[in-house]
C-alpha cells in the first residue's frame, strides 16, 4: 500500500495560505463549545440535584413505588382523627391528596386532604429543614398523593380553609407516592361552586367525562355515601324483617314487562334481552315458598327518555311479599321501610351540610303532623276513622301518618287548578305529576304521598283489577317531591285471570309460560313493589338530575366512561 494514501471519507481541513483557519470556521468552533458546556452545565446541575435528592432522600423527594415490598412497616393515622387530644404536639404520619400549595419567602403551605376532611400543613427553613424541601413542597402539582409526617400543633386562631380548623401539621418529611398532572380537566373550586355563585362553572358532560375526578368535590363524595346508605337501610330493614334476599337473571328469554323498551342482544345462535325488571322472578320466588323476598341489582330501560330522571341502567329496590287480604298490608310495609330509611338518613348530618352547601335543599318531610291532620280530617285505617278531608286522605296510623290518596281524588285536586280538566281514568304526565306534588305539599304540608287504584290502562297485565270497579286496579305509586319513586301492586296469582287480562291488553304470554305455569301448582296471593335507587337519593337531596346520583351515569346518550 501506498505511504502517500488519503482517505476519501476524512475530508481535508479547509485552511487559508499560511495555515490561517477562516472565520466562518471560527465560529462553528464557538457555538460547538458553547453547547459542550451548557450540556456539561445542565449535567452538573442534575448531578448536584440528585446529591441533593440523595441527601435529602429521607426527608423529601418522590417515594419508592408501593408494590407489596413491606407490610405494616409504618402506622398511618386517618385524617379524621387527627384532632384527637392524643395526637396534640405527637409525630403522626399520614397519606393524603394535596389540594393546594403555596410557597412564601422561606416557608411552604399546603392543603391536604382525604375524602371530605382536610388540614393545613406547613414548613419553614430551620436547622431540620432545608431551604430545598421549601421549594419541593411548593412545586408539588394539586391532586397529587403524599406521604407526610408532621407534629400536630394547636393554632390560636381557626384555620376556615380546612376542616380541622383547631389545629395544622409542622412538616418534618414529605414524599410524593403518586404525582399529578399538572394540567386537570377541572379544579376542585370550580367543581364545588354553588349554581347561584359566581365564577368557573364546570359543563356537566365534563365533569362526567372525568367521573373520577367529579367525584372528590365535597356534595358529589357526600351524595354517594348517602347513595350508599340508602341501599344498606333498605336491606337491613327487610332483612330484619324476615325478608330473603334473592338474585335474579339479567338475561332473559323475552322481556318481563311485555312491552317494546328493551335491550335485545345476541345470545349465541339466538336473541336474549335484558331484563327490564326482576318482577316475574319475585313471584315466581314466592311461589317457591320464600314468604317474602328482596332484591338489590340493576335494571334495564331502553326507554329513549334525555330528562332529568331517566337512565338506561339504574339500580332497582324490588320487594315482594304474601299478603293475606289486601294490599294494604304491602302499603303498611313500604311505610315502614320509608320511614325508617328516612329516619337513619337524617342522622348523617356532616354528609347532607356538604350537599346543601353546593346544592341547598330543604329537609324531607314525610309526615302529616297531627294538627294537620285534625283541620282537614284526615282518616286513620287502622283506627277505623274515616276521612272527612275532601279528597278523603287518610293515613295508616298516628304513628306513620304518612299520606295515601286515591288517584281519582288526585285528578280532582289536580282538577282545582288545570284549565284542561282530566278525566278519572286519564294518565297524569310529568307535568301535572309535579303540579301534583306542589299542591299536597300545600295542602297536606308533606314531600311524601302514596296514591292508589290506577287505572287499569296504565298497568302492567299482571296487575289484579280492583273487585268493585273493573277500571281500576289494586295498585300504587310513591311519591316525593312530586315525584314517582316507586310503583306497585296486588298481582293476578290466578293463571286463568292472568291470561284472560293479558289478552285483553293483546300481551303474547307464550313467550314467558314458565311463568304463568308457576301459579298452576297452588299459588300464594301476593304484592310488592319497584323502587329506583338514583331516583330516591335524587329526590331525597332534592337534586335536579339523577346523573347526580349515579356513578357512571348511561343514557341514550353516555354509555363511557
Amino acid at each position: 500500500m501506498s505511504s502517500n494514501h488519503v482517505d476519501a471519507e476524512a475530508p481535508a481541513a479547509e485552511t487559508l495560505p499560511g495555515g490561517e483557519v477562516p472565520a466562518a470556521n471560527k465560529k462553528v468552533d464557538a457555538k460547538e463549545a458553547r453547547k459542550a458546556a451548557r450540556l456539561a452545565e445542565e449535567r452538573a446541575r442534575a448531578e448536584e440535584k440528585a446529591a441533593l435528592l440523595e441527601k435529602y432522600k429521607d426527608v423529601f423527594g418522590v417515594a419508592s413505588m408501593v408494590q407489596s415490598t413491606t407490610y405494616n412497616s409504618r402506622a398511618y393515622i386517618p385524617m379524621t382523627d387527627l384532632s384527637k387530644p392524643e395526637y396534640v404536639d405527637k409525630s403522626v404520619l399520614i397519606r393524603a391528596r394535596v389540594t393546594a400549595t403555596r410557597k412564601k419567602g422561606k416557608m411552604a403551605f399546603m392543603v391536604l386532604r382525604d375524602g371530605s376532611d382536610s388540614v393545613q400543613a406547613m414548613a419553614a427553613v430551620d436547622d431540620t429543614i432545608p431551604k430545598e424541601m421549601i421549594d419541593f413542597m411548593g412545586q408539588i402539582p394539586s391532586e397529587s398523593i403524599v406521604d407526610v409526617e408532621a407534629t400536630v400543633s394547636k393554632v390560636d386562631q381557626p384555620i376556615t380553609g380546612a376542616s380541622h380548623s383547631n389545629i395544622e401539621l409542622k412538616v418534618t418529611k414529605i414524599h410524593i407516592v403518586t404525582e399529578s398532572l399538572r394540567t386537570l380537566p377541572f379544579t376542585l373550586e370550580d367543581a364545588n361552586r354553588k349554581e347561584s355563585e359566581e365564577g368557573v362553572k364546570v359543563n356537566f358532560d365534563t365533569r362526567l367525562n372525568s367521573r373520577w375526578m367529579d367525584m372528590r368535590s365535597q356534595a358529589s363524595g357526600a351524595i354517594f355515601r348517602m347513595q350508599s346508605r340508602v341501599g344498606q337501610y333498605f336491606r337491613q330493614f327487610l332483612i330484619d324483617n324476615d325478608f330473603c334476599e334473592i338474585h335474579s337473571p339479567k338475561i332473559i328469554n323475552a322481556p318481563s314487562e311485555g312491552g317494546a323498551n328493551v335491550f335485545k342482544l345476541q345470545y349465541f345462535n339466538r336473541f336474549a334481552y335484558l331484563a327490564q325488571s326482576p318482577q316475574l322472578y319475585k313471584q315466581m320466588a314466592l311461589q317457591g315458598d320464600l314468604p317474602r323476598v328482596f332484591e338489590v341489582g340493576p335494571v334495564f330501560r331502553a326507554e329513549n327518555s334525555n330528562t332529568h330522571r331517566h337512565l338506561t341502567e339504574f339500580v332497582g329496590l324490588d320487594v315482594e311479599m304474601r299478603i293475606n287480604e289486601h294490599y294494604y298490608e304491602v302499603l303498611d310495609l313500604a311505610e315502614s321501610l320509608f320511614n325508617y330509611m328516612f329516619e337513619h338518613l337524617a342522622t348523617h348530618t356532616k354528609e347532607l351540610e356538604d350537599v346543601c352547601q353546593q346544592y341547598p335543599f330543604e329537609p324531607l318531610v314525610w309526615k302529616l303532623t297531627p294538627e294537620k291532620m285534625k283541620e282537614l280530617g284526615v282518616g286513620v285505617i287502622s283506627e277505623n276513622i274515616e276521612p272527612t278531608d275532601k279528597y278523603q286522605a287518610r293515613v295508616h296510623n298516628m304513628e306513620s301518618r304518612m299520606l295515601r290518596i286515591n288517584y281519582i281524588h288526585c285528578i280532582e285536586l289536580l282538577n282545582e287548578v288545570l284549565e284542561e280538566k282530566l278525566a278519572p281514568t286519564d294518565d297524569i304526565n310529568t307535568t301535572n305529576e309535579k303540579q301534583l306534588g306542589k299542591l299536597v305539599k300545600e295542602r297536606y304540608g308533606t314531600d311524601f304521598f302514596i296514591s292508589d287504584r290506577f287505572p287499569s290502562s296504565l298497568r302492567p297485565f299482571y296487575t289484579m283489577e280492583c273487585k268493585d270497579d273493573t277500571r281500576f286496579t289494586n295498585s300504587y305509586d310513591m311519591f316525593i317531591r312530586g315525584e314517582e319513586i316507586s310503583s306497585g301492586a296486588q298481582r293476578i296469582h290466578d293463571p286463568e285471570l292472568l291470561l284472560a287480562r293479558a289478552k285483553m291488553l293483546n300481551v303474547d304470554l307464550t313467550p314467558i309460560k314458565e311463568y304463568v305455569d308457576s301459579f298452576r301448582l297452588g299459588a300464594w296471593p301476593h304484592g310488592g313493589f319497584g323502587v329506583g335507587l338514583e331516583r330516591v337519593v335524587m329526590l331525597y337531596l332534592g337534586l335536579g338530575n339523577v346523573r347526580l346520583v349515579s356513578l357512571f351515569p348511561r343514557d341514550p346518550q353516555r354509555t363511557t366512561p
